[in-house]
Parts: structure tokens; sequence; C-alpha cells
């Protein structure tokens, strides 16, 4: 499935991605400091995908319970290391359905990546101070099936 039939999904719709449901409950567009505009889908089980449609990017993240904090640019956690591999900002511009975000709200956060690809985002609100750890991997337009 392609970024544009992704992001043109109704509410309540699913898709399939890794062959596991994804339930589209939700939005946000959220502006970036760095020019790019991402969309955050969010499904009904503490999943977030990370829609980048100028770069054709798809990060499937699922919330961790666990507080992490990284050590000289570096996070360990479930004996994998990750290190920094990028940080921004952006602003929430608009939503839509179920999010986690709210407008006018400030996002701070930054990735962190192991040799295998998987991804550990932590994500600031600005406005309340309160980060989410989340736990993500790269997804292709091959990886996401419509149901």
């Amino acid at each position: 499935m392609n970024i544009k039939r992704l992001l043109k999904l109704q509410l309540g719709e699913a898709v399939s991605v890794f062959n596991d449901p994804f339930t589209y409950v939700g939005q946000a567009k959220v502006q970036l400091d760095s020019g790019h505009t991402l969309r955050w889908l969010y499904d009904d089980e503490e999943q977030l995908l990370s829609v980048d449609p100028k770069d054709d990017e798809l990060i499937l993240f699922e919330e961790l319970e666990d507080e992490l904090e990284p050590e000289d640019e570096i996070i360990v956690f479930q004996g994998k290391e990750y290190e920094f591999d990028y940080e921004d900002a952006g602003n929430v511009l608009e939503t839509e359905g179920e999010s986690d975000s709210e407008e006018d709200t400030r996002f701070l956060f930054s990735d962190y990546q192991a040799q295998g690809g998987e991804i550990i985002r932590l994500i600031e609100n600005e406005n309340t101070g309160e980060t989410n750890v989340y736990m993500g991997r790269y997804v292709t337009e091959e990886d996401i099936t419509e149901m």
C-alpha cells in the first residue's frame, strides 16, 4: 500500500502492518522545525505509525512502559545499544479522531538506532514535560496491505 493511500484511511479502517492489524483511530499532523511535515497515525493498540511523505519514510512505533535515559548519547535496552541518530522538534498543526496529541502541542524528539535498524524514540511534550518512549522499526510500502 502506498503512502498516498495510507494517508486517505478513514477512521476505523484497518490495514495489516507486518501481518498484524493496525486499526486507524486518529492522527496528528506535526510540522517540524526542519521543515518536514509528519503524520502520526494512531491505532487502537498503543501503536503509532510515523509517516514522512516527503522522504517516503514509514516507521511503526509501539509505546514502551520503560523510562529510558540516554547516557553519553547511547541507550542500552534489553541488552542492545542504541546510538543517538537524529533529533528534531515540532508543533502539532491539527488532529483527527483519537490522538495522543492536541493542536499547538510542541514536541521534542530524539531517535536512537541499533545496528539491526530498530529505533528508540524519546518524545517529550514540551507543554507538559512528559516524555514517552517508543520502540520502532522501518516499514516499507510492501509491509502494509489492505485487510
